[in-house]
């Protein structure tokens, strides 16, 4: 497991991918009650770090006192003002992302940590109990079956194409970009809008007075290309593991809005992401999706810097991206009249191993 992370005040990030309006949503007791009162379901994704988080709490004796020095004292006290039975906690998708071996241990010892911490959660009645047999260690995306390749193949081929195009291209950042443009639509049909806006900061190249675009390109540049000394990636092998770790992240905020679009045994969700990486809680301020018409993640929303108005490789990025998307929409459109004309759906079992109070 990683160490845990070094951070003055840790505490756990919560952040709804979608929206329905400008403003940021916050989670809290009060609208976790008020969606009770309108028969909807709060769910709680948990991302793997807070997995982690919990497992060092228990290793280190369960006490109360840990859960502010591996953060999560804002979790227990958030859901502890809950009402009962009004909020679910969703680790399926973390599990999924660990080697099965460690999805297993970390399965018992979250139950551990909840019936110490959170002993009103017990198993909810519509979770998928899943057991993990498997590999410990050296796990990765090919590692995956076929149906969770297919879930993950497009974040998981994006990133691995932003980790080629930074070491391997020559060019300006804005070739760079393009260039990154050019495979998406080339190469998978598709523009996604979160690795599209991760690529927009990473090869930038900010003057020294963009110091919000500056942080923001720092810290996204860490996360999804491994840029610190210690983490650099040398090799495709290790291009390959920086790419999963990513897609893993992006492919959380794909299931909470599935889960927010299609509900789930016919109850309508408001489902929210805990993790302990102020990495992803940032960049849920860059992007977020729009609530249209009951669908959540069709529409992407991209925050605009102050500074980016009079930068010119943002405005050529801005516009690059969007003449491919407009030049690409008749064959959207006929794609997506195609499918409809098939009856093809798609579908996922998105909360294994949940948890209700």
């Amino acid at each position: 497991m990683p160490a845990p992370m070094s951070e003055c005040n840790p505490r756990t990030y919560f952040f709804r991918p979608s929206r329905t309006g400008d403003a940021e949503p916050v989670l809290n007791p009060v609208l976790v009650a008020v969606n009770a009162s309108r028969g909807i379901e709060t769910t709680l994704a948990l991302d793997t770090n807070v997995l982690i988080s919990m497992e060092r709490v228990v290793r280190g004796g369960n006490k109360n006192s840990l859960l502010k020095q591996y953060g999560l004292h804002n979790l227990v006290d958030l859901l502890g003002r809950c009402p009962p039975q009004s909020i679910c906690l969703s680790p399926g998708r973390a599990f999924a992302e660990m080697p099965p071996a460690l999805a297993e241990k970390s399965r018992w010892i979250f139950e551990i940590f909840c019936a110490k911490h959170l002993p009103s959660f017990g198993n909810t009645p519509n979770c998928t109990h899943t057991s993990f047999v498997g590999k410990d260690s050296d796990y990765g995306y090919l590692d995956l079956d076929p149906v969770a390749q297919a879930f993950l193949a497009i974040p998981f081929a994006a990133l691995l194409y932003l980790n080629i195009i930074d070491k391997s291209f020559s060019g300006s950042p804005i070739q760079k970009f393009e260039e990154f443009l050019r495979r998406l639509s080339s190469d998978l049909d598709m523009l996604s809008a979160k690795e599209i806006e991760i690529a927009k900061y990473c090869f930038a190249e900010p003057p020294a007075t963009a110091v919000e675009t500056i942080r923001l390109r720092k810290l996204l540049r860490a996360n999804f290309l491994k840029t610190k000394e210690n983490k650099a990636v040398h090799s495709f092998d290790e291009a390959m593991a920086v790419a999963f770790n990513g897609a893993c992240d992006l492919t959380l905020i794909n299931f909470a809005n599935v889960a927010q679009t299609k509900g789930l045994d016919g109850v309508q969700q408001d489902c929210w992401i805990a993790t302990r990486d102020k990495k992803l809680f940032e960049f849920s301020k860059i992007l977020h999706y729009l609530d249209i018409d009951g669908e959540a993640g069709k529409f992407a929303v991209a925050s605009k810097l102050p500074e980016h108005s009079n930068d010119e490789y943002w405005q050529r990025a801005t516009q690059a991206h969007q003449f491919l998307g407009l030049s690409r929409m008749p064959h959207h459109l006929e794609r997506d009249r195609c499918s409809l004309l098939s009856g093809k759906s798609e579908s996922c079992n998105w909360r294994d191993n949940s948890c209700f109070p």
